[in-house]
Order: C-alpha cells, then structure tokens, then sequence
C-alpha cells in the first residue's frame, strides 16, 4: 500500500556501522513528532469506472467480488458535462443535462442506485483525467492509455476497502493569514503551491480540505506569516532535532564541514533502494515531503553548521512542490552570495549518485549558532540570516530579494498619499500602523509579509512593495515614520476632522463638478461634519 497511509514519520540519523567506519549509513532513530490528530477514511466496495472501450470491459473483469462496479460513459450525448470530486470513500460524479430551456446538475451515483450518491474509489480511464491535481485523492486511480498502470490498479483498489487513517498534517491560525482583508485579495501563495488542490479561497481566508491533503508541506513552505504549518512533524521539533545532529556531528569531526543531505520518503524510497550509505562528511535527513523542506529549516541548518546542503528533488515531483523548493533554495543562494559566504552552499540534485565520490572539506568552521530552533517561522529565519551576517566580512545593512519574498519594506509616494489609512486597517502583519493624535503612516519592516494587501488598498496607488531583508533587527522592529503632517482644522471651528493632502485632494477632483460649482458648496469640503451640516441649514434658511 502506498506510504500514504503511513502514521510514522522518523528523520534518520547518520551512525556507525561495523566495517564501514568512514561512511555514514543511514538508521532511523529512536524519535517520533508529537502526535497530531489523525483524519479517517472509511472505503467500501463500490468502484466507479470512467471510460468506454477495451480498457473498461479488461477492468470489469479484473475487478472481482466483493468489489461492485459502476460504468459511466462520458461520451454519452445525453450529458454536456461531468464533474468529479471527492476522496477515498466519497467520490461524487455530478452531469450536467442541457437542452434549450434549462441545464440542471444530477448525482450519477444516487442515478445509479448507489447508498448516499457516493462511490468508494474511481478508476479513470478517460483521455484527460477528470481531477487534474498534480497528486490525486487517496483511492483515484487514472490508468488511460497505459495496460501496466491499469493492472497495478486493479491490484491496489482491493487493498483499500476498510478503515484507514493518517496524521492531520497541518494547523491553520485565520488570524496571522494574509488572504484578505476588507474586501482586498491578497496572498495566494498556499493555493498556487498546494499540488492536490486541498485549499481553496473562502473570501478573506483559505479553507483546507484534510481528506485531500497529503501533507505535501510546500503550502507551509510558502506561507509568509505561518499561519499554515506543518504539524507531522513541527517544524520547530524538526528544526531542534537538527541542531542536535549537527551539533554532535560536528564533535566528531572536530568542527570540520558537515554537508546535509536531506531527501524525502514519497518520491525518493526507489531511487535511494542501491543508497547504502553517503561519505562520513554527509549527514542525512529524511523528511516526509521534500515540499515541507522550507527557508526556515534550510537557514538554520547553515546557522548551526552545515556548510553545505543538498537536496534530493527527483523528477516525478509535482512542478508547484518543485517551485517551493527552488523559490527559498534561489534566495537562500543570492543572500549567502551578497554575504561573500562562498565556504556556504546550497542545492538541488536529481539522481543521489551524483554526491557519492564527492570529496570532504578539510576546513573548520568554528562559529555555529547555538541558540534553540524554537520561535515562529518569521523569527527562526530572521536569527539564522543575522548570524550568517554576523559571519561575512561584508557588512551589508540590507540584501536585495527576489520578487515574491516573504521580507521587505513598502516604499510611500509622499506627494499621493493622502493618509486615508486605507492601508492600515487591510494590514495583517500590523506592519503599517496609524500615528495616533496626529496624522501619520508608520511601518515596522519586521512584521511585513510583502502581501500586497497595502498595494490593492491604496486609492492613490502610493505603496510600492520592495522585497529585501534588513539584518539590523532592531532597526527592523523600530517604527519607521513614512509620513507625518499637521492635521487640517475646520475652516468655521477650528477642530482637526482630516488632513492636508486629503482636503486638497478632494478638493482638487471636485473642483468644476456641478455640484461644487458655487463656492460656498466648495468650501463646505473644509468643513467638519457638524459645521457641513450646519452651513447647508443656513444656507437653506
């Protein structure tokens, strides 16, 4: 059965073995994450085949009792269309009947007499899948075209019938997430990288579906705030495990180069089967998704000392998970390129042979860090990028990052601003904050996601996003005043209702409306609320 359904997820730890004292070979250690709540699947025996032809007839015969088939012809005229949704135990098709009048939407499962509509697993065998997720719902079988494929199916559907589990891979805090605020749509970073297609938008947050996800990790990987993370196991877990492994590792080598290996259980198991064992220098780290692998966990595993990191991306991963990966992997390889780190490396590789008659770095590094891999997501990549600063002989005050980064400033178009503070109440990270009694726009460059919420907010299009990271932390937390000016009084009371640049704003684009056309009504527009109100009365009066 696929690894799917797997509950246990242990890293590996190089260690000795007799015999093979210069290599490190890999031994599953004795540690588990904390435990997670488990989502349940209950499968029967109903399969839904989608198809028509050879296939269909070969896959009926195939598929014996007490397994139940059910046929669904897609080219049937009677339909203009078919949706497929669902998972393992609750697959749903929905037809669409149209003729000049109406169309109308029907369950071909209830159509067919199946108990509550639903089908248990569904074998494929259409030309273009009819769920295109680059990783497919547990007990989804797309077998068209190929013989191979479809027996392996009919060799794997008997298997899933029952009651199965596996971990709830994710935790989400609505209140941290950048989706939306106030109408405005911002980061969608989790659901273009999400390769099953289990989070969707649900207006100013996300929702993810647990029976379709997979625990792929490159939705956490993305995440500017760490609102979605990654619970089987922790990232900060993982991330403390690890520094105890290079930490100990690094005592036997005498502070020499540690090189970390990391590869995952889903698409690396067949490529890693002839893997004995890696040169001493390597230390590896299995991972259950390569997608889960994120800036956090790569940063400071650099910070603790591993000079050196690889991955093992293989081809059959999903192309979103394999855009995570290179999106922090690209960022990571530009900002240790400003630092002049070049002793520092990190990269990606296909095929695992390709390090196996690499030679060992005799060169020491003695700084390491030694603080804790607990904290957020945000803090845990700031403490790693300061210490590799603290390293470099080029003292940088900020590095430039690329165009979608989680880190940055907003640059303000002082001349259209109009401190409407329209970007102030859509800001999730509470990067932007008003000025209190007086009008002002203040930002702190530590708490901004580089959303874009600002941006979209803005009427007067003032905020530029600008990704790069800023080593100075304190700096980073400081407020920095963007704009400040006197409040406007009312013309009649002398009470601060607006600012400057809004009246004259107003007054600029109101000025020739018919409206405004006498100058009394003109005038109104410096007024408060309640001399406004007062004036139009004696006006009338």
């Amino acid at each position: 059965m696929s690894s799917y359904f797997e509950t246990v997820i242990l890293p590996l730890k190089a260690q000795s073995e007799a015999g093979k004292s210069r290599e490190q070979v890999l031994t599953i250690l004795p540690w588990a994450p904390t435990p997670t709540t488990n989502v349940s699947y209950t499968a029967s025996n109903r399969v839904l085949i989608i198809g028509a032809g050879a296939d269909v007839e070969f896959a009926k015969v195939g598929i014996n009792a007490p397994l139940e088939t059910f046929v669904f012809d897609p080219d049937d005229k009677r339909y203009s269309g078919a949706k497929l949704t669902g998972y393992l135990g609750r697959y749903a098709l929905h037809v669409v009947t149209a003729d000049q009048d109406h169309s109308d939407s029907g369950n071909v499962g209830k159509a067919m007499g199946v108990a509550n509509g639903f089908f248990d697993q569904v074998l494929d065998l259409c030309e273009t899948p009819m769920i295109e997720a680059a990783i497919k719902p547990p007990g989804y079988y797309y077998a068209s075209g190929s013989r191979v494929r479809l027996e392996e199916a009919l060799t794997e559907i008997p298997e899933l019938i029952g009651e199965f589990e596996k971990p709830k891979f994710f935790d989400y805090n609505p209140d941290i997430c950048a989706h939306g605020r106030s109408g405005q749509k911002g980061c969608r970073r989790c659901i273009d990288a999400c390769p099953t297609e289990a989070i969707i938008s649900i207006g100013e947050q996300i929702e993810v579906d647990p029976y379709l996800c997979q625990g792929g990790g490159s939705c956490t990987a993305s995440c500017p705030s760490g609102a979605i993370s990654y619970l089987y196991p922790k990232a900060q877990e993982q991330i403390e495990f690890l520094r105890q492994m290079i930490r100990d590792m690094r005592q036997q080598r005498e502070s020499r180069g540690v090189s970390l290996f990391i590869y995952d259980t889903e698409n690396s198991s067949d490529l890693l089967q002839n893997l004995e064992a890696l040169p001493e220098h390597f230390l590896p780290l299995q991972v259950e998704e390569i997608g889960s692998v994120g800036l956090d966990l790569l940063a400071s595993a650099l910070a603790y000392g591993a000079n050196r990191i690889v991955l093992l991306v293989p081809e059959s991963v999903s192309g979103q998970v394999k855009n995570s990966v290179l999106r922090d992997l690209t960022l990571l390889q530009g900002v240790l390129s400003d630092l002049s780190l070049s002793d520092y490396r990190i990269e990606q590789i296909t095929e695992p042979g390709l390090i196996l008659n690499e030679v060992e770095t005799e060169q020491k590094f003695d700084r390491v860090a030694t603080y804790a891999g607990i904290g957020d997501k945000r803090s845990l990549i700031r403490n790693a990028l300061e210490f590799l600063h603290e390293l470099s002989a080029e003292k940088l005050d900020t590095v430039a990052l690329p165009s979608g980064s989680i880190f940055g400033e907003v640059a303000l178009n002082q001349d259209a601003c109009t401190l409407c503070m329209g970007c102030v109440s859509v800001c999730p990270g509470k990067a932007l904050e008003a000025g209190g009694e007086s009008p002002a726009l203040k930002f702190i460059e530590a708490n901004c996601l580089q959303c874009g919420l600002c941006e979209r907010a803005c009427p007067e299009n003032a905020l530029t996003l600008k990704p790069r990271f800023l080593f100075d932390a304190i700096v980073a937390k400081r407020p920095k005043m963007l704009k400040e000016e006197e409040p406007f009084r009312c013309v009649s009371c002398n009470k601060p209702f607006a600012t400057h640049a809004m009246i004259d704003r107003m007054t600029q684009k109101l000025t020739g409306h018919w409206m405004f056309e006498k100058p009394e009504a003109l005038n109104r527009l410096r007024m408060c609320e309640n001399c406004r109100v007062a004036d139009m009365f004696n006006e009338g009066a």
